[in-house]
């Protein structure tokens, strides 16, 4: 059966982008899965979406999906070879083509909660995880922790980078932004270290 996976970028003129996430994420059928982007981020390659795609169809049972980029605060998240105050998109596509050779998934679930810069989860995921919270800050990491108090993983896939504008040339945040109530996501963590294969190994 194929693949339903549907992208959105979801905004909310109120800085709700737990609330928008939530709208996208009714509009799904029951079998379906949502890529949710943010709108200052911009995938490096034309691969993207088969990529999404391939991991769905090989590991279905995720819980949910991210990618690494050249700015997030989530250090394993961040990929090292990029430069984060470079902004050439012929660079950051240069830099997409050539993570396009790694084949695994980085296991990040045990981790103080990842960078929403591309969130890719099912329906089914997003219903055992009680759905997104109200706020803006906060709501990609207490998705994260909900989907592994539900017993799903969480991954990098180190394969799919994608550009992310995140705050440069001092362009900040406005200090009214919503957080998310509560998020845990400060402190020590582990490294995530437990890669595995996109393709399950035979045998």
């Amino acid at each position: 059966m194929a693949v339903n996976l549907v992208t959105f970028v979801p905004f909310d003129l109120e800085a709700n982008l737990g609330r928008a996430y939530n709208r996208a994420m009714e509009l799904l059928p029951a079998d379906a899965w949502a890529c949710l982007l943010d709108h200052d981020a911009m995938p490096t390659t034309r691969e993207w979406y088969r990529q999404l795609i391939e991991v769905i169809e090989h590991r279905p049972d995720v819980g949910l999906l991210t990618a690494a980029t050249n700015r997030i605060a989530s250090p394993w998240q961040r990929a090292a070879e990029s430069d984060l105050d470079n902004h050439d998109m012929a660079y950051h596509r240069r830099l997409g083509a050539a993570r396009l050779e790694r084949r695994t998934l980085l296991d990040v679930t045990e981790t103080k909660g990842l960078g929403g810069v591309l969130m890719c989860l099912s329906r089914r995921a997003w219903e055992r995880a009680g759905g997104f919270v109200d706020g803006m800050l906060c709501v990609d990491h207490m998705m994260h922790f909900a989907i592994a108090r539900a017993g799903l993983k969480v991954y990098v896939v180190e394969s799919l980078y994608v550009y992310h504008w995140r705050r440069a040339n001092g362009d900040n945040l406005p200090a009214s932004v919503p957080k998310a109530r509560h998020c845990p996501c400060r402190g020590p963590e582990p490294t995530p270290t437990r890669r595995i294969s996109i393709v399950p190994e035979k045998g």
